[in-house]
């Protein structure tokens, strides 16, 4: 499996997205994307500070549990020479991946990662050192393509009678915060049974960088799922009168997968802009729709999915994404049959976009229940982060397409999100 291939499994586990009618006067609404000349000193003054989004679950991983993850690092890089390999191609390799899990050791974290994160984001750095670890062993004839496959029937066999056996038990004050938990929980767990799977894609052919592939998929599976377990022992240690919510987490989920599970299929793309009196390809407008629709149809998936496999707390916070979506992607419709999302003759509308949506983004992580309003907020912070990002860059090639359609993604699913956090608070009280 390339690093590529690997990469786009996260990626799958998701991103997400939201827009207003901020400048519509400074709009051309007749047309789609044409060659306007934007001022740059205008564009790059557009990004600012962000609203730190903090950790829906409400007990962390402990900063030992992190330490642990960066330990695990070390010492399977521990005295990783490899220069001692002959073969040119297969050293390379062996150090791209060194130094790439080295990075994760020496990177400084961002002052606004939380403990959760920083570990979701040793995960794959753990499956480098491994490569490395591995690849050097079987050179040494210390380690072959059978043993892997073992240890893979092993950790597989672990992750699945992980979730088999899982029990959501929480305080009895405290049902959200117990699902939020949980939902974080399954989902390293899953992830970490998914990977861990027998795969039949194979990179290499060398022996060498083989072994080192197939080690490296286990490892990236077996911290995902070893990860699960320790933060589900955490928090278990946290309950002194712990209440078992299994029933109560199925209800709610049954309630909210009937209602997305018309988005399971994909999206017909070229009708979500063909029925418009106006052209709206080649706009904010389009991209807008295309990334609503996108999360809307990932995040039905996901639920039926987990719903299907019992996973009711990871199938109730994946619906709550793709009804977010739905109800942002009506509002935007709306927008956009009345002229908005158009291409702008300024700056301007997009700068407005963006400062709505970062409003939208403190009205919602002012909404309670809390922990549920922080998951549906990263959806909204990641497409701001994104396009403030390539602003600073100095990489945007569609300002008003791209750009403008970041900014108005964060701000319809900002400004949908509170409805249906305090939707599936209450039905999660009753």
């Amino acid at each position: 499996m390339s690093r590529h291939t690997r990469r786009s499994l996260l990626a799958m586990t998701g991103t997400a997205l939201t827009g207003t009618l901020a400048g519509c006067s400074d709009l051309n609404l007749l047309s789609g994307e044409r060659n306007v000349e934007y001022d740059e000193s205008s564009l790059a003054a557009i990004p600012g500070e962000l609203p730190r989004v903090p950790a829906a679950t409400p007990v962390q991983p402990t900063p030992g549990h992190v330490a642990a993850a960066r330990e695990r690092i070390r010492l399977l890089l521990d005295d990783a020479d490899v220069s001692r390999i002959p073969n040119e191609v297969v050293r390379q390799k062996l150090d791209r991946e060194r130094e790439a899990a080295r990075a994760a050791l020496t990177r400084d974290d961002d002052h606004e990662t939380t403990r959760v994160d920083a570990l979701a984001g040793l995960t794959h750095p753990r499956s480098e050192a491994m490569f490395v670890h591995a690849g050097l062993a079987a050179f040494d004839e210390a380690l072959s393509a059978g043993d892997v496959e073992a240890r893979r029937d092993r950790h597989h066999r672990d992750a699945e009678a992980f979730l088999a056996d899982y029990r959501y038990v929480g305080p009895p004050d405290d049902v959200v915060g117990a699902l939020a938990e949980h939902a974080r929980i399954v989902d390293w767990g899953q992830t970490g049974a998914r990977i861990a799977e027998p795969n039949r894609h194979h990179e290499y052919e060398n022996t060498v960088l083989h072994v080192a592939e197939l080690a490296q998929d286990v490892e990236w599976g077996r911290a995902y799922a070893a990860d699960a377990r320790r933060l589900r022992e955490g928090y278990a240690s946290t309950l002194d009168d712990p209440r078992t919510y299994g029933n109560r987490f199925s209800r709610v989920a049954d309630t909210l997968v009937t209602d997305v599970g018309a988005y399971v299929e994909p999206p017909e793309w070229e009708a979500l802009t063909s029925e418009f009196e106006r052209k709206v390809e080649n706009t904010a407008g389009a991209e807008l729709l295309e990334e609503l629709a996108r999360s809307r149809w990932s995040g039905a998936q996901n639920a039926v999915e987990s719903h299907d496999d019992a996973l009711h707390a990871l199938a109730v916070v994946a619906a709550m994404r793709a009804i977010t979506a739905d109800r942002a992607f009506a509002a935007a419709t709306d927008v956009i049959s009345d002229g908005g999302y158009g291409v702008p003759e300024s700056v301007a509308p997009i700068a407005a976009e963006r400062t709505e949506a970062v409003e939208g983004l403190r009205a919602l992580l002012d909404t309670s229940p809390a922990p549920l309003a922080h998951r549906l907020a990263r959806y909204v912070r990641i497409p701001l982060r994104n396009a403030d990002e390539q602003v600073r860059r100095d990489s945007v090639s569609a300002p008003g397409r791209f750009l403008y359609g970041q900014y108005a993604v964060a701000n319809r699913f900002a400004a949908a999100a509170p409805a249906v956090v305090r939707r599936v608070g209450d039905a999660l009280e009753a």
